[in-house]
C-alpha cells in the first residue's frame, strides 16, 4: 500500500444549538474563548468522531476504543495483541488510529508518533453560551415534581479545524493512503452521524485536502477562510454565512509547483462553493459526500 502523502487538512462543519466540545471542569458548558467571543472544539473530540465511525461503520480495530470498561493502556495493548496474532510494534500498529495518530503503550516502551495531527478548531463566527433548563423524566419516590436539569449549548458555530499528515512520520507509523481516505470519510460521516443528544445538530460542509508533492506545507490554512458577514453573531443557519476563500486561493495559486492536487469533500449546501476552485490551474479531485 502507498504510503500517506504530505498533506494539509481544512475541514468546516458547524452546529446548531448543540454543544460540540463540553468542558468537563466547566460544568460540561462548551468550550469557548471569551476574549473573542468564539467557540472552541478540541482535537481530542474530533479523533474520537474519527475513532467511534472507524470502529463502529468500518470495523476497523481501534486501540484509543470507546468501551465501557475503563482500562489501562497497558491493557489494552494486550488485548490488542491476543487479537491481532502480533506481537510488540507489529501489534500496536495493527490498529489504524495507532498509525494515523500515534500512541504509547508504556510498559512495552512502544512510543508511535503518528502521521496525522490536528489542531483546536475555533468557530469563525461570534456567538454564546446559553444555558438552558427543563424538566427530567424522573423523581423521586412520592415527590410532587420531576427532577430539573440543565443543558449547555450554544446557538450557532461555523467551525474551521487544520490538520497536517506527515509523510515522513507516516513512513515510521506505516499509515496509508488507504488509510488516510478512511479517516478523512469518517470525518465526515462520522460528524454527520453523531447521535448523542448533546452533540446531534452538526454537519460536515466542507473537507479540503492539499496534497503535496514533497515535504512543503502553506500552514495554516485555516486562516486562510473567514466570515465576511457584519455581524457574525447573529448567524444561525449556514446558508446565512458568507465564506471568503480568496486568502486561500492567493496560496494554492502561489505554491501550485508544490501540490499535486486539491481534493474536496462537499454535499449540496457547498456544490457552488467548487467552482472558485476550478479556475486555479492545479488538479481539483472532487468528492460529493
Amino acid at each position: 500500500m502507498k504510503t500517506a502523502k504530505q498533506s494539509e487538512i481544512l475541514f468546516l462543519w458547524d452546529a446548531k444549538m448543540t454543544n460540540p466540545n463540553g468542558d468537563m471542569l466547566n460544568d460540561n458548558a462548551p468550550r469557548f474563548d471569551e476574549v473573542d467571543r468564539k467557540a472552541v472544539v478540541s482535537d481530542v473530540r474530533v479523533k474520537r468522531t474519527i475513532r467511534d465511525d472507524l470502529q463502529t461503520r468500518k470495523n476497523e480495530t481501534i486501540f484509543v476504543n470507546n468501551a465501557e470498561d475503563v482500562v489501562s493502556a497497558e491493557t489494552r495493548f494486550k488485548e490488542v495483541a491476543n487479537l491481532s496474532g502480533l506481537k510488540g510494534k507489529e501489534a500496536f500498529l495493527s490498529c489504524i488510529d495507532t498509525r494515523l495518530f500515534g500512541g504509547v503503550a508504556p510498559s512495552s516502551n512502544i512510543q508511535i508518533i503518528g502521521a496525522v495531527q490536528f489542531s483546536w478548531a475555533k468557530s469563525l463566527n461570534e456567538t454564546e453560551t446559553i444555558l438552558g433548563q427543563g424538566t427530567g423524566a424522573f423523581g423521586k419516590d412520592g415527590a410532587k415534581q420531576k427532577t430539573f436539569r440543565t443543558d449547555n449549548y450554544i446557538p450557532y458555530g461555523l467551525f474551521a479545524m487544520y490538520g497536517t499528515i506527515n509523510a515522513l512520520n507516516a513512513k515510521k507509523s506505516t499509515a496509508s493512503e488507504e488509510d488516510v481516505i478512511k479517516m478523512l470519510d469518517s470525518m465526515w460521516n462520522g460528524t454527520k452521524l453523531l447521535n448523542t443528544r448533546s452533540k446531534v445538530g452538526q454537519k460536515p460542509r466542507l473537507l479540503i485536502r492539499v496534497i503535496y508533492k514533497d515535504s512543503y506545507m502553506i500552514g495554516l490554512i485555516d486562516e486562510l477562510v473567514r466570515l465576511t458577514n457584519d455581524n457574525t453573531s447573529q448567524i444561525r443557519r449556514f446558508d446565512e454565512c458568507t465564506l471568503d476563500f480568496e486568502p486561500l486561493k492567493e496560496a494554492l495559486i502561489y505554491m501550485k509547483e508544490k501540490i499535486e492536487k486539491v481534493v474536496i469533500y462537499y454535499d449540496m449546501s457547498t456544490q457552488n462553493l467548487l467552482e472558485q476552485f476550478e479556475t486555479l490551474g492545479l488538479e481539483i479531485e472532487k468528492i460529493e459526500a
